[in-house]
């Protein structure tokens, strides 16, 4: 069982956007005692989706504790420098809040658009995190990859963190497992997979970090979860579908994807990710709108209290 379970808010992407409402939404996560805010990403999808590291400098603006993330980031199909300068602003500026969630993900059509091949994203994906590692820990950088070509890079301010700002990778296949168990700094699990799942899966990439000679102590565990929560569960399978369905589409399966019900019934299904065998475990969860009824009523299910 983890000692530390940190509660945590993926900010629901939602059509229109209401900049208000999420000005509200951040500013009450904070006052309530959540410990992080995360935001998704994708150039191109049907409901609107604001550029991740944008999001999270105007979040940073009106927070000054919760800690910052991307969950995740479809980051093989962006330039790593750019990434690199952005992401060591945002930590600069914050105060050191910035965790990096990366991710393979993305449509084709995302990936035809921005000029990089679809098929060597985790090629471009390895060396996007090479690089960001070296510009935020070195001086007069000299790299000559697959991709990039770089020429006497020193980038400042560096990250407020050191030696940078920590990368976990999301996915949820074995081979990404080993993958980030070698290069990575954690793992997000990805929603909709249940909590034996996850727990299972930190198994798997500590021991692959063992097998690596890594301290899997030193890893980072969080999950993306689907919640909508109610006093009354017919109501909260409602808001859910109407949120999921438009993000996934007609198809998507809620009652097997996501947490919906009354508080008791949300509470114990989400403490079963803390059954996990590491120090920490960080929930990212993703209310199924920007209802401060509802984030309060999370708040309290979770014993989530100022900090």
């Amino acid at each position: 069982m983890a000692d530390t379970v940190n509660v945590g808010l993926r900010i629901p992407s939602i059509h229109p956007c209401d900049t208000d409402a999420l000005r509200s939404f951040v500013l009450e996560a904070e006052a309530l005692g959540f410990h992080s805010i995360w935001v998704g990403d994708h150039v191109f999808y049907r409901v609107d989706i604001l550029d991740p590291m944008t999001m999270l400098t105007w979040v940073a603006a009106q927070t000054t504790r919760v800690r910052l993330g991307t969950a995740v980031m479809l980051t093989a199909y962006r330039n790593p420098v750019l990434l690199a300068k952005a992401a060591s602003s945002l930590d600069h500026l914050s105060g050191g809040r910035l965790t990096l969630g990366v991710s393979i993900g993305g449509t084709e059509a995302e990936y035809n658009s921005l000029g990089v091949a679809m098929n060597k994203r985790v090629t471009h994906l390895r060396e996007n995190v090479a690089i960001m590692r070296r510009l935020w820990a070195e001086e007069d950088v000299e790299y000559d990859g697959n991709f990039h070509r770089i020429e006497g890079g020193t980038m400042t301010p560096r990250p407020a963190q050191k030696p940078g700002v920590p990368i976990w990778f999301g996915g949820n296949s074995e081979v990404m497992q080993r993958r980030l168990a070698g290069i990575a700094d954690g793992w997000i699990g990805p929603g909709g997979a249940p909590a034996d799942n996850f727990v299972a899966g930190v198994k798997r990439v500590r021991e692959f970090a063992e097998e690596q000679g890594r301290d899997p102590d030193s890893l980072g565990f969080g999950k993306l979860i689907n919640v909508s929560i109610d006093p009354s569960r017919e109501r909260a399978l409602a808001l859910a579908r109407a949120h999921w369905n438009s993000y996934y589409g007609p198809n998507f399966n809620v009652e097997r994807s996501a947490i919906c019900g009354e508080p008791e019934e949300v509470g114990a299904a989400l403490r079963e990710f803390g059954e996990a065998e590491t120090p920490e475990v960080t929930l990212a969860i993703e209310i199924s709108n920007l209802d401060l009824e509802q984030l309060q009523l999370l708040a309290e299910t979770m014993g989530v209290k100022p900090a």
